[in-house]
């Protein structure tokens, strides 16, 4: 087997496990196993998801590619769209929940599985809330951004068929957990936002040539989302 065919099978592979393993391991954990076998199905999937890229960016990135990325990533102009991005889509979503929205919609089931799991408690529910934001943010970024873009490019996808095959990667995944915990008008709503968001973002990679713009937006949309979290636990 040649290399190019080799590197390609290689490409296509490693691309494929990340695709596929965040909706393996919502379905075990939400919807299949719900309870310790779904928790360790949803462990391995987490770490194949993670664990994939990272060997990759391990193996390719140079402390000069590093660099570059860092000082593409923290122009002015860069942190501007990223910075406004966010702020435009979590401000929409903010003022949207509490604008009203919120009374229209069932929480019975997601606020149950947040006070099974203590968050409740109001310190426990901000050091998620702050995980979310800054830690999830980057992590998706690096994976559904860097990883699965990059991968694209690299099998020679013309960008504009790359960004919506990215974002329905990053999508479907969110759409089998938004249907574990509400109906399916927030489910379309939920993925809808989620699909933008990844256009968004790839987008943002693509002109930024770095995932720091991007997860200062995804960051502010986290936020967001973990401001609607903290309403409906009445920490808000």
């Amino acid at each position: 087997m040649s290399d190019s065919k080799s590197n390609k099978y290689w490409l296509l592979g490693t691309l494929l496990i990340v695709a596929i393993a965040p909706s393996i391991g919502s379905l075990a954990g939400l919807w299949i196993w719900p309870g310790a076998t779904g928790s360790m199905v949803y462990a391995v999937c987490k770490t194949l998801l993670y664990g994939v890229p990272a060997y990759v960016a391990w193996r390719t990135i140079s402390r000069k590619d590093m660099l570059a990325g860092w000082r593409s990533g923290t122009r002015l102009w860069a942190i501007l769209l990223g910075t406004l991005s966010g702020l435009v889509i979590g401000g929409g979503i903010v003022m949207f929940w509490f604008a009203g929205f919120r009374d229209t919609v069932d929480t019975n089931r997601l606020l149950v599985v947040m006070m099974e799991s203590g968050l409740n408690q109001p310190t426990r529910f901000w050091l998620f809330a702050a995980w979310l934001t800054i830690g999830n943010s980057l992590l998706e970024e690096f994976v559904f951004r860097w990883f699965v873009d990059s991968r694209l490019k690299i099998l020679g996808l013309p960008f504009i068929i790359a960004i919506p095959i990215s974002a329905l990667i990053f999508t479907i995944h969110h759409v089998i957990v938004l249907a574990a915990f509400f109906d399916p008008r927030m489910v379309l709503i939920g993925s809808v936002g989620v699909f933008i968001g990844g256009l968004i973002w790839s987008v943002t990679l693509r002109l930024s040539k770095s995932v720091i713009p991007g997860w200062i937006s995804h960051a502010l949309v986290d936020l967001a989302i973990a401001l609607v979290g903290g309403s409906i636990l009445g920490l808000i």
